[in-house]
Order: C-alpha cells, then structure tokens, then sequence
C-alpha cells in the first residue's frame, strides 16, 4: 500500500492513484503512483513555460513499460496542477502500454 497522506486519490480505467506536487528548489513535480507501488509516473510542471519543444514524462516503475524519460503529446498547460492534468497524464500511459 502506498502512503496515502497528504496526496489525492483518483480512480482511473478501474485503478486506484495517489497524486500530489512535490515542490523542489529547480522545479516543481507532479508525482503520480498506484496504490499497489507497480507504477510511478513523474511531471515537471510548467514545461511550457521553460519553452521545452517536446514536455517529457519520466516513468520510474512500471510492469507494462521500461523506465525512462517519453515525450508527451499534446502539450499540458499545467501551471496549475487538477484532476484533468493528473487524467490527461494516465490516458497517455494506458495508449501507451496497449
């Protein structure tokens, strides 16, 4: 079980999530990870403000995809971080591993 405190829950094609910001002093990140610990998905927030050509998502641990760095298409206007950002960040992943 993930450590729930202080993050927010969203269910997603059947699958329970925990999200929160985690702020750091180079960048802000979006942390996005299952309640069994098999996924975890990170985002630099506001990556189109820092007028990167192609925003990445950083996959740390996934059963149904090699860890590493993806481009992420479209484009999130994320300066402020809510369920659809956190949705929108899930659909790419489950395109991605079918």
């Amino acid at each position: 079980m993930i450590n729930k405190k202080g993050k927010r829950k969203i269910v997603f094609e059947g699958e329970t999530y925990y999200w929160f910001v985690k702020k750091e002093s180079e960048a802000d990140f979006l942390s996005i990870g299952s309640e069994d610990k098999s996924t975890l998905i990170l985002y630099h927030i506001n990556q189109i403000n820092d007028e990167f050509i192609h925003p990445k998502i950083a996959v740390l641990q996934s059963e149904k995809m090699s860890p590493g760095a993806y481009s992420f298409f479209p484009p999130l206007s994320d300066e402020s971080i809510s369920g659809s950002t956190v949705r929108a960040i899930l659909n790419w992943y489950f395109i991605q591993v079918r």
